[in-house]
């Protein structure tokens, strides 16, 4: 049985703080590297990490409650911005550079 993204996301929902941060370099839309998107527990995390994979780009981390994940506007957001995968608290391996963690794969919309 293949479950719909929304009952996913409600899942995920549950298992994450109540506030949850991205990056942005606007204060608005999620920095993603297609098709990853990245979500954190704390703002602190999230800026750890986009130090570290070095982007060049001024990023900060916003914070926002978990619930509206599942909003219309963040799903059509994921789903035009072509990510299919959200990693939950990445972390970057020291030797390889490679990002690993937790990971949420959304289904495309058929």
């Amino acid at each position: 049985m293949v479950r719909a993204m929304s009952d996913v996301l409600d899942d995920l929902v549950d298992v994450l703080p109540t506030r949850i941060w991205y990056l942005t370099s606007n204060g608005q839309d999620m920095w993603c590297r297609r098709p990853y998107g990245f979500l954190f527990s704390t703002g602190q995390l999230a800026e750890s990490f986009a130090k570290a994979m070095g982007t060049g780009e001024d990023l900060f981390a916003v914070g926002l409650d978990a619930g509206a994940l599942i909003s219309d506007e963040m799903l059509d957001g994921l789903r035009n911005s072509a990510v299919t995968r959200i990693f939950i608290d990445p972390q970057i391996d020291p030797t390889s550079g490679d990002v690993h963690g937790k990971i949420l794969r959304l289904a495309p919309v058929q």
